[in-house]
């Protein structure tokens, strides 16, 4: 059965920055924090719906970050005790996606390098990492916009199936927390064994990048429950120029998990279980891919 995907006229990008003072001088952070590219685009955007930015004392803020949680346990710790919160939202016309996120995003990485604050992705709860500044200015998907990264390794060791068993348990599930903002419905995959979640992962990569063109335009989309995946899809994901498997394209069927968010699960006609499909289907890059650089033009 086809998918519908309704795509809202707007949506709502939020960032904080968790600090223990205010900027000095926000026209000062754009000029000298940011590439020109995204300093323009902030300046054109700050002030109207599309781009503000509000200053809260952290016992009125709208937000408690006490259960913020990150890879680095000091980031989530001083975010947890900052006196200041400093709000960046973005309302948007699907028309300026991606680069309306990105922008806001952009400013909120500024804010915080110029007040040694966290700053934290509203729709993951989580720190943002330090992406280097030559990127700000280039949109890939892969800069930490899907907030789903891989699991403790075998369940923090709690895992009892053998290493080798391709479907000994099901010990993963995988969801986004961020496609919402481009306009999208979120995506999962679960039960997931243990000896697959970077394939997986790589599988919810993929299928994210192959939607994400739908968010810039507003209404009602059908989409086919047999989606196609391809080599071009996942290295548009990584901003990589060339296809990342030169076979044919990668069947996967979506169905709707709740009205926000859609499942992936192996094509129906697939005689076996998730994990055979994982283990015996895929491209062998997406078993072995953690991450990749984005391709950039080489310096004149």
């Amino acid at each position: 059965m086809p998918i519908t995907i309704t795509v809202p006229k707007e949506t709502t990008s939020g960032f904080v920055v968790a600090a223990d003072r205010e900027p000095d001088d926000l026209s000062a952070v754009i000029r000298h924090g940011l590439p020109d590219p995204l300093a323009a685009a902030v300046s054109q955007r700050l002030g109207s719906p599309r781009l503000t930015i509000t200053s809260y004392p952290a016992t009125d803020s709208p937000w408690d970050l006490s259960d913020v949680a990150g890879v680095d346990e000091d980031d989530a710790e001083r975010a947890a005790k900052a006196t200041c919160h400093i709000d960046v939202t973005s309302v948007l016309p699907v028309g300026d996606l991606p680069c309306g996120p990105h922008t806001a995003r952009a400013i909120a990485m500024a804010i915080a390098e110029s007040v040694c604050g966290v700053p934290v992705d509203l729709a993951s709860n989580e720190p943002l990492p330090v992406i280097p500044l030559e990127r700000l200015d280039e949109f890939v998907l892969a800069d930490n916009w899907l907030g789903v990264a891989l699991p403790p390794y075998r369940n923090s060791g709690n895992c009892t199936a053998e290493e080798e068993d391709i479907d000994g348990c099901a010990c993963v599930d995988l969801t986004t927390r961020g496609l919402h903002r481009f306009g999208l419905p979120e995506l999962e995959i679960t039960d997931v064994a243990c000896p697959h979640s970077l394939a997986a992962l790589n599988v919810l990569r993929t299928t994210a990048q192959r939607l994400l063109p739908l968010g810039r335009h507003p209404g009602t989309h059908t989409v086919p429950n047999e989606l196609m995946l391809t080599g071009t899809d996942f290295a548009t994901y990584w901003g990589y120029g060339d296809p990342m498997w030169d076979d044919g394209p990668l069947p996967i069927d979506l169905m709707e998990a709740n009205p926000a968010r859609l499942a992936i699960r192996p094509p129906i006609d697939f005689p076996g279980t998730l994990n055979e499909w994982l283990w015996d289907e895929l491209p062998p890059i997406l078993h072995e891919l953690l991450s990749c650089e984005p391709d950039r033009p080489e310096p004149n």
